[in-house]
């Protein structure tokens, strides 16, 4: 063997015992990668009607719950229509006023049938009969109407209720769009609001991690300064279609923020707790032989 060639070897076994040695640290750091945290949701809030703004009591930065009152239109029309239903609706004097007319005529027929048929002529009973029952037919109408006015009552209910402009979830209203006194149609916003609770990590990992991830696998967050700090997330969706141009799939986490200290719109690394690949396998060339 020439002093070159003794050289040449060297090299080659220092080259494969580096590639060796750094190959599983390569494959374990792959199971760190970048990531975004974002809100859950990001919605734009307007009105289901048209109508005036008549208070907006919410601001930019405030917290609001789901079912919360953020903002109210003009509603003096639709509080009188429910005052209106409402007033119809307890009323029972029809139902009773008919009851007391069936009563009597329950008593009425009651008499004539207690009458020999000689004094009572067939016409006559016939007339009672048919009145008693004519009263109760008017009575079971009179409480249909009663029934139909609790309805209507509850028509009245729900469009004053869309007067009232509730906030869908609990989170943070990021932009108030417009104030008291303006105009609102269908299309216009009124807020953005976002939810924060729980926030969305959202990572790429290359295709050939993707039968390791499962869903409900705990992984480790860590957020870039300022912010800073180490969080566990839960994997909630792993994409089942790839990327083809970089090779890569989606992974969604969900990270816990129910006190909305951690705020959303921020990068971070992830760690999946994945096992590192073993070393590569390597043939030596013929000539290092």
């Amino acid at each position: 063997m020439t002093f070159q060639a003794g050289m040449r070897r060297a090299r080659m076994y220092a080259a494969l015992a580096a590639l060796c040695f750094c190959a599983p640290a390569a494959r374990a750091e792959a199971t760190r990668v970048d990531c975004v945290v974002e809100p859950a949701q990001k919605l734009k809030i307007g009105s289901a009607t048209l109508g005036i703004l008549k208070s907006v009591p919410v601001n930019r930065g405030a917290t609001v719950k789901a079912g919360d009152i953020i903002a109210r239109l003009d509603s003096s029309v639709e509080e009188a229509n429910v005052a209106l239903s409402r007033a119809q609706s307890e009323s029972r004097a029809g139902i009773e006023a008919q009851q007391t007319r069936v009563e009597l005529y329950k008593r009425r027929l009651d008499r004539q049938n207690q009458l020999s048929k000689g004094i009572v002529t067939q016409e006559k009973l016939d007339q009672v009969e048919a009145d008693y029952e004519i009263g109760r037919r008017d009575l079971q109408t009179e409480i249909l109407k009663h029934k139909l006015n609790g309805i209507e009552l509850q028509r009245a209910e729900a469009q004053l209720e869309l007067r009232m402009i509730r906030s869908p979830i609990r989170g943070i209203v990021t932009e108030r769009l417009m104030s008291a006194g303006e105009f609102v149609r269908q299309d216009s916003a009124i807020f953005t609001l976002v939810q924060l609770d729980p926030l969305y990590v959202e990572a790429y990992l290359p295709v050939s991690r993707w039968k390791e991830i499962v869903l409900g696998m705990t992984a480790t967050v860590e957020l870039d300064q300022p912010i800073g700090g180490t969080y566990e997330a839960k994997v909630s969706v792993v994409d089942q279609v790839f990327d083809a141009a970089s090779g890569t799939f989606g992974v969604r986490l969900e990270l816990p923020n129910s006190d909305f200290k951690l705020p959303g719109g921020q990068r971070c690394r992830v760690a999946f707790p994945l096992a590192p690949a073993g070393p590569l396998a390597t043939a030596l060339p013929a000539d290092a032989k």
